[in-house]
């Protein structure tokens, strides 16, 4: 039987060497593209002030954003059907959770029934 190990390892090992060689050679290289020069055929660009630079970064996304927002927002604001604080509410009563058959089914309930569908849901005993 032949063993193998020896030529793993030192697979294993060129591996590691060529791995790390071109990582530095990477490392070593990649700052050089830094110091090269602007092409003689590209035009030489206007320079940008702060103010510009900050309308286009910063005011012209936030005025999109405002003008969204106040899109997206229009027609609850145009339509008067929303609920006022010192109204009565002109709606059904919702809850959420409650009888399916509505309030008038709380009546039907005994408190046994509530406590023996309580018994089944977990809570902090964990019994699911």
């Amino acid at each position: 039987m032949i063993d193998h190990r020896p030529q793993k390892s030192r697979s294993v090992a060129r591996r590691a060497v060529l791995a790390v060689s071109v990582a530095l050679f990477g490392l070593l290289l990649a700052p050089v593209a830094a110091f090269a020069d602007t092409p003689a055929a590209w035009e030489n660009e206007k320079h940008v002030s702060g103010l510009q630079f900050l309308v286009v970064l910063v005011l012209i996304p936030a005025g999109l954003f405002l003008v969204i927002s106040l899109l997206a927002a229009l027609p609850s604001m145009i339509s008067d059907k929303g609920y006022e604080p010192g109204q009565a509410w002109r709606s059904e009563p919702e809850w959420f959770g409650g009888p399916r058959k509505g309030l008038e089914a709380t009546d039907e309930v005994k408190p046994e029934q509530i406590e023996a569908a309580e018994a089944d849901r977990g809570g902090t005993s964990g019994k699911w």
